[in-house]
C-alpha cells in the first residue's frame, strides 16, 4: 500500500529523520513500522533538503521561508506567523501528493490539513491535540488569552478537515465518545506509541522528572510547591524540570521564593537522545496537567522501566493503571502522598516500573499500532472505493 503523511509544515516539527517534537516522533515511528511491514510511505515536509529515502521512508520537502522564527515566542504575531506557514505548506503540499499519487493520505494536522482534505482520495486525520472540545475551550484561554478567538478558527477548521476525512484517529476513549455525541460517527481510537529499543532503565538516581512546556495547562508549579513540602524528609531527592514556556519565570519565581534551588533545575529542551538518558535514570516520572491527550512522555517513561504519577485525566487515565504502573491523583493532598510513597520504597518503585515496561511491550510498541493502522487503511480504502463504485 502507498501510504503519505502531510507534515506539520514547521522546520521545528519536520526534523525528519530525527524530530523531536511528540507528534512528529509519533508521525515517524509510525513511518518506519508502516514501512517494515513492506508499505511504501511518504511524508511530506517543510524543510530545504533534498528528497530522500531514509529507513525505508521517503522524505518529500517543500522549502520556503517563513517569518516565524522572527516572532517572540508564544506571542501573539508568533502564532499568527505560525498558522500562516501552516495554511501556506498546506497549498504547497498538493502537487507533492498528487505527484506521489496514494492510497491513501494521512493527515496529522488541522491546518496542514485543509487544501489535502479536499482531495478525492481516501483520508484519515489523527486527532493529535483536543482543543476542539468545548469543555478544553476554558484551559485553553486561560493558557494562552489569544485562544479566547483562535478557539474557533482552530475549532472551525478541524471540524471542517474531519468531516472530510474518511477516517478520524482519536487517542483516548474520552475524545471518541465526546465527539460521538457531536454527531461523527467515523472515529477509531488507536493510542500513542514508543519505541521500545530506545529506551531502557539505566538506574535510579535519586530523582524526580518533568519533561515537557513551561504552561499554564502543564500546572508545573503544583509540582514546585508538593516537592516543597517534602524536602525536610526528603533531601536526597533532585526534581529536574526539563523545557521551556511562557511560565518559566513563574517557575523560577517560586523555587526561590521556597529556597529551593539547590534541590530543583531547570534544564532547556534537550535532543531526545539526552532526554532518553534523563528518563533512563530517574526514580519517578511526574505530569501534573490538566489536559493531556495520549502523552507521548509517559509512554517513554514507562517503556524506561520508571514509575509514573500524572493528573487524572482524558488522557492519563487511559495509559497508567492506578496502582499497578504508578498513580492517577485528583488534588493537591493525593498528589503528596504518592509523591512521599514512591519516593520512600524503592522497591514499590522497581514494581511499579517493571510493569509498566511489561504494559508497553503489550500494548503500546509502534509495530502493535502499525498493524492497527494498516488494518484502518485497508477497510478506509476499500470503503472509499465502495462508494465510488
Amino acid at each position: 500500500m502507498k501510504i503519505l503523511f502531510v507534515g506539520n509544515g514547521m522546520l521545528r516539527s519536520d526534523q525528519y529523520p530525527i524530530p523531536d517534537i511528540g507528534g512528529s516522533v509519533q508521525t515517524w515511528g509510525l513511518s518506519k513500522a508502516l514501512a517494515e511491514r513492506k508499505n511504501e510511505v511518504y511524508i511530506v515536509r517543510r524543510g530545504n533538503e533534498e528528497d530522500r529515502k531514509v529507513q525505508g521512508v521517503t522524505l518529500i520537502s517543500i522549502p520556503f521561508k517563513g517569518i516565524e522564527n522572527m516572532m517572540p515566542s508564544y506571542s501573539a504575531p508568533f502564532f499568527m506567523s505560525v498558522m500562516a506557514s501552516k495554511i501556506y505548506f498546506s497549498g504547497k503540499s498538493l502537487k507533492k501528493i498528487i505527484g506521489v499519487d496514494p492510497d491513501i493520505v494521512c493527515l496529522i494536522d488541522r491546518f496542514t490539513g485543509i487544501f489535502p482534505a479536499t482531495l478525492s482520495l481516501p483520508k484519515v486525520y489523527i486527532m493529535h491535540v483536543p482543543e476542539i472540545l468545548d469543555c478544553f475551550r476554558p484551559y485553553d484561554i486561560r493558557a494562552n488569552k489569544l485562544n479566547a478567538l483562535l478557539f474557533y478558527v482552530k475549532k472551525g477548521t478541524e471540524t471542517s478537515v474531519m468531516k472530510r476525512a474518511d477516517k478520524v484517529v482519536v487517542l483516548n476513549t474520552f475524545m471518541k465518545n465526546y465527539l460521538e455525541t457531536k454527531g461523527f460517527t467515523n472515529l477509531v481510537k488507536i493510542p500513542n506509541a514508543v519505541d521500545t529499543q530506545q529506551f531502557i532503565g539505566n538506574g535510579d538516581k535519586n530523582y524526580v522528572l518533568y519533561a515537557g512546556r513551561f504552561d499554564w495547562n502543564k500546572n508545573v508549579c503544583s509540582l514546585v510547591k508538593a516537592f516543597a513540602t517534602l524536602r525536610e524528609r526528603r533531601r536526597g531527592y533532585h526534581l529536574y524540570l526539563i523545557g521551556e514556556g511562557p511560565e518559566e519565570r513563574k517557575i523560577r519565581d517560586l523555587i526561590n521564593k521556597n529556597a529551593l534551588q539547590s534541590q530543583v533545575t531547570i534544564i532547556p529542551w534537550l535532543q531526545r537522545k539526552q532526554l532518553r538518558e534523563f528518563l533512563g535514570n530517574c526514580s519517578i516520572l511526574f505530569l501534573p496537567s490538566f489536559f493531556e491527550a495520549s502523552p507521548v512522555i509517559v509512554l517513554e517513561a514507562m517503556a524506561s522501566g520508571k514509575p509514573v504519577i500524572a493528573k487524572n485525566n482524558i488522557g492519563t487515565s487511559d495509559i497508567v493503571a492506578h496502582n499497578t504502573t504508578g498513580y492517577l491523583y485528583n488534588n493537591t493532598h493525593e498528589l503528596e502522598g504518592y509523591l512521599e510513597l514512591l519516593l520512600s520504597d524503592e522497591g514499590l518503585r522497581k514494581k511499579l516500573g517493571w510493569n509498566a515496561r511489561k504494559i508497553i511491550e503489550q500494548r503500546y510498541t509502534f509495530a502493535k499500532v502499525a498493524e492497527r493502522y494498516e488494518e484502518l487503511f485497508h477497510c478506509t480504502v476499500k470503503e472509499f472505493d465502495g462508494k465510488k463504485s
